[in-house]
C-alpha cells in the first residue's frame, strides 16, 4: 500500500477484488471499515468487464474474513489500493451531474470536496445517487448554501417519492411523519435538476484526532435516555456526538447516518440504544447495525412543535 495522507472516513479500500468503505478515523494498526462490494456473476454493477454486487449488512458479516465484533479491521499490509474522494473528484466529474453540484458550491475549494460511495470506485448503477463529501469547516458553509438554495428554488428538497425511498431503504420503524420532520430541517439532501445527492460531513486532516470515542466499549444493556442536548457542533460527525445534561450518560454516540443531526443545542432528546462503558464513561450507542430497527434519536421539542407527539407516543408504547 502507498504511503501518504491518513486513511479517513468515507475513503474506500480495495483488497484483492473486495471493496470496503472506511467507517472511522483511527486506522492504525488496522483500518476500520465495512465490506460493500464483491464479485458476483449475477451482480448488477460492472467494473473493467467484471460483475459485482452490493452486500447487505448481514451478507457482509457472513463473509467472515477480517470481522471482529461486527466490524471489519483490515491490516495495512493487505490493502492494494486506497480511493480518496478529494483526490478523485476529477475522475467522478466525467459525469455531468457531479459538475453541477461542484458549481453550485462555488466559493468552496474543490480540494475540500469529493464524491464517495459507488461513484468513487466506478461501481455506480443506473439509479445510484451522489454521495457528495465536503470536508471540515467547509461542510457547514455548504449546508448553509444548500439551505438558501432550497429556500430560493435554486435546488429542490427531495420529493415525496424520494423521502419514501430513503425511509424504506433505511428500514426505519418509527412513523414516517416523525422521520420526515427531522430530515427536512437537516438540509443535507437535495436535487439539482434530476440529480439527487447527499451532503456528507468528513473531518479535515487537522481534525482527525478529535476526542470522540469510536471503538466498542463494554456493553451494559439496552437503555433509553431523555436529556437536554448541550452542544450541537458534532452532531453530523461520525460518530454523531450528542453531549447531554444527564447524571449518568456523558453523550449519545450515533453510528448511523440515519440519526445524525436529529436535534440541536437546547432541545430535549429521547434516544434508545446500547449502554457502553468507554474509558470509564457511560455512553448510549445508537446505530449498532446499518439497518436500524429498535434504536433511535428524536427531538422531543420538534415533535411537540410539529404536533407529532401523540403519534410518536403510540408507536413508542408499541415498542415496549
Amino acid at each position: 500500500m502507498r504511503a501518504g495522507k491518513p486513511i479517513r472516513l468515507r475513503d474506500f479500500l480495495r483488497v484483492g477484488d473486495w471493496f470496503f468503505s472506511v467507517i472511522g478515523y483511527r486506522n492504525d494498526p488496522e483500518v476500520k471499515c465495512f465490506l460493500r462490494y464483491v464479485p458476483d456473476e449475477s451482480g448488477d454493477r460492472i467494473l473493467d468487464g467484471r460483475r459485482y454486487r452490493k452486500l447487505t449488512h448481514d451478507e457482509a458479516i457472513g463473509m467472515g474474513k477480517y470481522v471482529k465484533n461486527g466490524i471489519f479491521y483490515v491490516p495495512h499490509r493487505d490493502i492494494d489500493e486506497v480511493y480518496k474522494p478529494e483526490e478523485r473528484l476529477g475522475f467522478a466529474e466525467r459525469a455531468a451531474e457531479i459538475r453541477k453540484i461542484v458549481d453550485f458550491f462555488e466559493g468552496i475549494p474543490e480540494s475540500k470536496m469529493g464524491v464517495t460511495g459507488s461513484r468513487l470506485i466506478g461501481l455506480e448503477g443506473e439509479d445510484s445517487d451522489v454521495d457528495f463529501v465536503v470536508y471540515g469547516k467547509w461542510w457547514f458553509e455548504a449546508r448553509e448554501k444548500l439551505k438558501k438554495g432550497i429556500e430560493t428554488g435554486r435546488v429542490q428538497e427531495p420529493d415525496s417519492d424520494t423521502w419514501d425511498f430513503i425511509y424504506r431503504k433505511r428500514k426505519i420503524s418509527m412513523p414516517y411523519e416523525v422521520f420526515l420532520a427531522h430530515e427536512r430541517r437537516k438540509y443535507h439532501r437535495a436535487f439539482i435538476g434530476s440529480t439527487y445527492f447527499d451532503l456528507l460531513y468528513v473531518r479535515d486532516y487537522g481534525e482527525i484526532d478529535r476526542d470522540v470515542p469510536e471503538d466498542m466499549g463494554v456493553k451494559a444493556g439496552k437503555w433509553v435516555v431523555e436529556a437536554e442536548l448541550t452542544d450541537d457542533s458534532l452532531i453530523f460527525d461520525y460518530p454523531g456526538y450528542y453531549p447531554v445534561a444527564h447524571d449518568r450518560i456523558r453523550a449519545v454516540l450515533c453510528f448511523t447516518h440515519t440519526f445524525v443531526g436529529q436535534a440541536f443545542k437546547g432541545e430535549r432528546i429521547l434516544a434508545a440504544g446500547d449502554i457502553e462503558v468507554i474509558n470509564g464513561d457511560y455512553y448510549l450507542v445508537v446505530g449498532t447495525k446499518r439497518e436500524v430497527q429498535d434504536e433511535f434519536i428524536v427531538s422531543l421539542d420538534l415533535l411537540e412543535k410539529e404536533g407529532l407527539m401523540d403519534e410518536f407516543e403510540v408507536w413508542y408504547r408499541g415498542q415496549a
